[in-house]
């Protein structure tokens, strides 16, 4: 018996010399875990049970929407710890992480330039 039955789609990827797709979801994994290290750093000096919490919450997010989604949550703690102006740079330097990592629907639309009619 074959345990590596090859099929179609192997051997295209291997002819276009394409990466397998399980090397893809490393490089997605890759990101997700440095988008957490990225939050979690965010809490480093403070404490407390609303940072115990929150710390709790982005450690055990399972995928890139649940981190997303704690970005509110994170930037709420921050505000109550640390002011508008620390929790606002920590959201700056967190939000551009999430770039090319999220599912269509989750990301913000581009904005067309408003044409305006001459009358």
């Amino acid at each position: 018996m074959r345990w590596d039955k090859p099929n179609i789609r192997n051997n295209l990827h291997d002819l276009l010399g394409r990466d397998k797709p399980s090397s893809t979801a490393w490089v997605r994994d890759h990101g997700l875990e440095e988008i957490r290290r990225a939050m979690l750093q965010s809490l480093m000096g403070v404490s407390g049970c609303e940072v115990a919490r929150m710390s709790m919450r982005l450690r055990y997010a399972g995928d890139i929407e649940a981190l997303w989604y704690l970005r509110t949550d994170l930037f709420n703690t921050l505000l109550l710890l640390r002011g508008q102006a620390s929790a606002q740079n920590a959201l700056d330097r967190i939000t551009p992480l999430f770039q090319g990592q999220l599912p269509r629907a989750l990301r913000a639309p581009l904005l067309q330039p408003v044409q305006h009619a001459h009358l």
